[in-house]
């Protein structure tokens, strides 16, 4: 049974260290869908704060610019909420991991 031990905390290790790797993947595009997201609301409140040139709105408007740029935050702020999913997800496998690597510390002990 002492043979089993070091194999069974080598293994558990193993996956604690790929639920770290697979938190920060999840944690990492989950900024870069925020950041996305907050571009074009920045580049949407631009249009807004160019109301001065109100032909140049009613353009863009008819073009679609304005319309494909809400569709275009609508699937960033759906993308996000997935990826907040996913993290959530990775960072419950992450305490696990951690947990499990604790019970065999204690039961060494």
């Amino acid at each position: 049974m002492s043979k089993r031990k070091p194999d069974l905390q080598k293994i558990v290790s193993l996956k604690r260290q790929k639920a770290e790797q697979d938190h920060a993947i999840a944690q990492k595009e989950l900024d870069r869908v925020g950041l996305e997201a907050r571009r074009l609301v920045e580049t949407l409140s631009d249009l807004d704060k160019d109301r001065d040139d109100v032909r140049s709105l009613m353009m863009s408007h008819q073009n679609g610019h304005v319309t494909k740029l809400m569709r275009d935050i609508d699937a960033l702020h759906a993308s996000v909420s997935e990826r907040e999913a996913e993290l959530q997800g990775a960072r419950h496998t992450l305490k696990r991991a951690f947990d499990s690597e604790d019970r065999l510390k204690r039961m060494k002990d």
